[in-house]
């Protein structure tokens, strides 16, 4: 009879050696600066470098972006298989939620960019060079060095959710930006090591 080929004890001993990745530990960086919309800059409500560490402080949730395989049935005789035609990204849609401040800075460049992209009053687009840049995820463990990290590339706006009010609910503001990105590319952890947290800001 087959044996399982690992145990409890083995569980437990490379737990203690590895750790396990923590959902509550992660960190964003929007590269702010790096949009290069001119008008975006002259409306910003604070400076690039205050809202970078905005983004990177109040983000509560995001998604690490994912990679899908195309394929297509392929017969042979009466027998049917499945071969790749080519990979793509997933990162058409990735949620961030953020913590709402009562200065309402960051819902206000989320606001500014958007009508970068395409204007309110022409519905004229935006440069692709003005309007992207990039958008790094970062996986941290307990003494905030960052284990992993996820870089977009080309991302930009896509949605700016709708934010409810209500007179019967005492809990903070929340806003949600969905970002679509034209492809993204992971660190391995050997690359990110000794890495830490808010080392782009220079904060401790």
């Amino acid at each position: 009879m087959a044996k399982a080929l690992g145990k409890i004890r083995q569980y437990r001993e490379e737990l203690k050696k590895r750790g396990i990745a923590r959902a509550e530990r992660f960190e964003v960086e929007f590269n702010v600066a790096g949009i290069s919309s001119e008008a975006l800059k002259s409306r910003l409500p604070t400076s690039s470098g205050d809202l970078q560490k905005s983004v990177t402080l109040f983000c509560e949730e995001v998604q690490i972006p994912g990679m899908i395989l195309s394929n297509k049935e392929f017969n042979i005789g009466p027998w049917t298989f499945f071969r790749n035609t080519k990979i793509g990204f997933l990162g058409n849609e990735i949620n961030f939620t953020f913590v709402t401040t009562e200065d309402w800075d960051l819902r206000g460049f989320f606001e500014q960019w958007m009508k970068e992209c395409a204007s309110t009053h022409s519905q004229e687009l935006g440069y692709i060079d003005d309007i992207t840049t990039t958008v790094e995820i970062k996986s941290l463990d307990l003494q905030g060095n960052v284990k992993k990290s996820w870089t977009l590339y080309e991302a930009m706006p896509k949605v700016l959710n709708l934010v409810p009010l209500s007179s019967g609910t005492t809990s903070a503001i929340r806003n949600t930006l969905i970002i679509s990105a034209a492809w993204w590319e992971s660190s391995s952890s050997e690359q990110s090591e000794g890495l830490t947290a808010f080392q782009s800001t220079g904060d401790d």
